[in-house]
């Protein structure tokens, strides 16, 4: 599977540079997050966030240069590796915070967002300058990408952009994802927004809501996101998914 500076632009609306730069980028050598990708950018979200986050911060005011520059790529580059230690239980989830603020501290220009972050880890959110989390602990699971933003000095009302643009777009995936896997997770306890919001019609539109807002956040940032938010939320029939789930849930098994 190849993705192309293109594909990027028509289908996503990323500037062109930032797209060219990243499917360019060589693989990170011993770096658990690529392991066994020949490619750095594959058309699969998890991938494809990369590019997209990066095009919305650039939309929002921060500088291409410093996006590009190989101090911020390293970062987020470790910050990714550390996640997918977490993924493949190497560390635990209070490691993994704990390699990320390490991580992150010399690279810092952005002290008190930062500090938001410490707070919003170690349960404390309430204390943070900007509303960090969802209501649901399964659409929470990429946030400690939000580190990379450590990199970059910014203040309070862009800080409250960049973090609500990061929500928009990352609940919007991983809620496609949940939706896909609802019996795969269910079988297996793994956290899913789905199953967090009721297996009901109140759960139903709780998980349609989020979709709403990642569609009108979006749509304010990158309107060719949106429309693809857009155009699967048309698409989609939540209730249908759940009915079918409990509908299947509920059949004996053989």
């Amino acid at each position: 599977m190849f993705t192309s500076k293109d594909d990027l632009k028509l289908g996503y609306g990323v500037d062109m540079e930032i797209g060219k730069f990243l499917t360019d980028r060589k693989v990170p050598e011993d770096n658990l997050y690529w392991k066994n990708r020949l490619l750095y950018i594959i058309p699969m979200p998890g991938y494809l966030f990369i590019p997209l986050y990066m095009d919305i911060q650039f939309r929002l005011g921060l500088p291409k240069a410093e996006l590009l520059s190989e101090q911020h790529l390293q970062l987020l580059e470790a910050i990714l590796h550390s996640a997918a230690k977490l993924e493949s239980k190497v560390i635990t989830v209070e490691e993994h915070i704990a390699e990320c603020i390490a991580l992150t501290r010399p690279q810092c220009k952005n002290p008190s967002f930062l500090q938001d972050l410490i707070y919003y880890f170690l349960g404390e959110k309430e204390k943070a300058t900007v509303t960090l989390g969802t209501p649901y602990k399964s659409l929470n699971r990429a946030d400690a990408y939000l580190f990379s933003l450590c990199y970059f000095d910014f203040d309070i009302t862009f800080k409250k952009r960049l973090v609500d643009a990061w929500y928009a777009l990352i609940s919007y995936y991983l809620i496609v994802d949940d939706l896909e896997d609802i019996q795969t997770d269910f079988e297996q306890q793994e956290e899913n927004a789905v199953l967090e919001a009721g297996l009901s019609d109140q759960g139903a539109k709780a998980i349609e809501a989020l979709i709403h807002q990642s569609y009108y956040v979006m749509n304010t940032v990158n309107p060719v996101i949106a429309n693809r938010i857009d155009h699967k939320r048309q698409l989609m029939n939540v209730k249908g998914i759940i009915d079918a789930f409990l509908q299947k849930k509920q059949q004996p098994k053989a």
